[in-house]
């Protein structure tokens, strides 16, 4: 089984040539969206077998799989809720400033651990 990565952007451009790759050539696509795996584009016949494994340990794989990657998902989405919160309340801080208060932090943080 052949695996591609390609970008949303050039999913939704090439849709046509896309589908065709799945299967034609039998290749799983995966579909990044701002460098994060959000869908899968497969060919039917893998995707009928996936269904019909019930609760096969495979399947459990992929399923334990894509929990992890939509927990990362979330995390990643938090943490950039959280910047944007921040920045709110230092629009005015020069980034050099903010970079040396994150060194200076991460610095004192290693410290204590010692």
């Amino acid at each position: 089984m052949k695996i591609a990565t390609i970008s949303a952007t050039e999913a939704k451009n090439r849709f046509g040539d896309v589908i065709r790759r799945a299967y034609r050539s039998q290749e799983h696509l995966v579909v990044e969206r701002g460098g994060i795996p959000v869908v899968a584009i497969v060919p039917i016949s893998d995707y009928e077998r996936f269904l019909t494994q019930g609760s096969d340990n495979e399947t459990m794989s992929v399923g334990e799989e894509l929990s992890n990657a939509s927990a990362q998902n979330e995390a990643g989405n938090r943490l950039m809720e959280f910047l944007e919160e921040m920045h709110a309340q230092m629009p005015d801080v020069p980034e050099e400033e903010a970079q040396k208060d994150i060194e200076e932090a991460i610095a004192a943080v290693r410290a204590e651990k010692r």
